[in-house]
């Protein structure tokens, strides 16, 4: 079952044993732990558990989109982790270069070669003007989570935890979790403003952003960030060898019932060995 940020919040204050409706809404701060940390290290954990699955099931990841290329430079999409193939409109592959190749006057250079530029693709030719399709392998964006700091007709400002970069949470899920509907932000923009796709809030409702891991594996974020909460200076209560069993126990058996039998194309000791650096 998914798992909005929202829930996420909630199930590893319980966890803590610090859980309160005040404490998960921000209304009372008085708390051993506050819900930016608690944000950071679910968020980490997420990011742990995207490296583990990415490693054995990459096609999970594996997208397209079109890309937007001005003067011969497109930027590359927010969620973006790895290049898999660059294509032109028509379907041909766009090749990479090293900077040591690339043109070396406006008026030269092949349209079927590009170049990684920062988080950029650089075309190069200057004047290419196609509409080149990016295969990437997808990263899991940052969870966020809160009180809407104002609503409209299918818009809503998300709170001032959420990122400042436009178009970072574009194609995610959102969860209004005061009405009880999900809908997909089409477009952000960096004053935080999302653009749903059909719902509109009628009151400064409670959010929370859904995970682009696949559902089966939303249950591992909170036991990891409870752990790594708990190893914490301020945590009371540190975490056992049951605590550290246990999870790679759930982690273990989530890998294995998504990978299936031993007779795909992955074998159970290649998915299994060098697990335990995971745990």
């Amino acid at each position: 079952m998914y798992l909005n940020a929202y829930a996420i919040l909630e199930q590893v204050r319980y966890d803590l044993n610090e859980h309160s409706t005040a404490y998960v809404q921000g209304t009372d701060v008085s708390g051993a732990f506050q819900n930016a940390h608690i944000m950071r290290k679910v968020n980490d954990s997420q990011r742990l558990l995207h490296g583990i699955f990415f490693k054995r099931f990459p096609e999970l990841f594996l997208t397209s989109a079109e890309l937007s290329v001005s003067s011969g430079v497109a930027s590359l999409p927010s969620d973006f982790f790895k290049l898999r193939r660059l294509e032109g409109s028509d379907g041909n592959k766009i090749y990479p270069i090293s900077i040591d190749q690339k043109h070396l006057t406006a008026d030269s250079g092949q349209r079927s070669l590009y170049y990684r530029y920062g988080n950029s693709i650089k075309f190069d030719r200057d004047d290419y003007s196609d509409t080149p399709v990016l295969w990437y392998y997808s990263r899991c964006r940052d969870l966020d989570q809160g009180q809407e700091a104002a609503y409209g007709a299918k818009t809503i400002t998300l709170a001032s935890t959420a990122r400042p970069e436009a178009d970072y949470y574009n194609g995610m899920q959102i969860e209004d979790v005061t009405a009880g509907w999900v809908d997909t932000i089409s477009d952000y923009s960096a004053a935080r403003v999302c653009t749903l796709s059909a719902e509109t809030s009628v009151d400064a409702d409670f959010y929370g952003l859904i995970s682009e891991l696949p559902e089966e594996f939303h249950h591992l974020i909170v036991p990891k960030a409870v752990i790594a909460l708990r190893e914490s200076p301020q945590s009371i209560n540190k975490p056992t060898k049951t605590d550290y069993f246990n999870y790679q126990e759930m982690l273990a058996e989530a890998l294995r019932s998504y990978s299936g039998t031993q007779d795909g194309d992955v074998t159970m000791e290649d998915i299994f060995y060098d697990f335990e650096v995971y745990a």
